[in-house]
């Protein structure tokens, strides 16, 4: 089985220069600590060029917020990413790094495990003395390689297509064979079909 860090390298290979990078620069939480609601605004650009995308999401707490407020803003151009959740999250801070004042801008490691339908783990981490900084770096990460995976998906299965139509059967399969590493990272059976409504198969 390929491993979270081939897979990521798969999908630079595929998708080339066409790899978009997220970014969120700042955002507005609001939170109701007595009932435990948490409201964040933000906006996310996906690549240096694009225009914002508007985020915007209501959760138990500021990650919940955020991770759902990306997955709205994302899932109807990327269906896979209504079928990962957390499996974990924490916070590590490096206090002893830090040797007078307060301590409290020691740097922190938030790490986040998500899974997938199958259930299969894949793991981000980010770094800084800011835990709400790195938390957000985390949620974009994952979204990023999930969102990267399934354009290098629909990247391959046009090539596919492509090959098939030529009858270039030896190409049609070794796209295949990509094809079945990537489906290891999540569910693509909706992007899948769509691409074939497209292409007309």
């Amino acid at each position: 089985m390929r491993t979270q860090s081939d897979i990521h390298g798969l999908v630079l290979e595929i998708l080339g220069d066409d790899y978009i990078h997220l970014k969120i620069p700042r955002y507005t939480l609001t939170e109701d600590l007595a009932n435990g609601k948490a409201t964040i605004v933000s906006q996310l650009f996906a690549g240096d060029d694009a225009s914002p995308q508007a985020v915007e999401g209501e959760g138990v707490g500021f990650v919940d917020a955020l991770f759902k407020g990306i997955q709205a803003s994302l899932v109807d151009a990327y269906p896979s990413l209504a079928h990962i959740h957390f499996a974990a999250f924490g916070v590590v801070a490096d206090v002893r790094s830090i040797t007078n004042g307060s301590r409290s801008d020691a740097p922190g490691t938030v790490r986040a495990t998500v899974e997938n339908a199958s259930g299969r783990s894949f793991e981000f981490e980010h770094t800084s003395p800011s835990v709400s900084a790195s938390s957000v770096a985390v949620i974009v990460q994952a979204a990023e390689h999930f969102v990267n995976a399934e354009r290098a998906v629909l990247r391959v299965y046009s090539w596919i297509e492509d090959a098939k139509r030529r009858n270039r059967q030896d190409l049609a399969e070794r796209y295949i064979g990509r094809l079945a590493d990537l489906v290891q990272n999540a569910s693509y059976s909706e992007t899948i079909e769509r691409a074939k409504a497209v292409l007309g198969d």
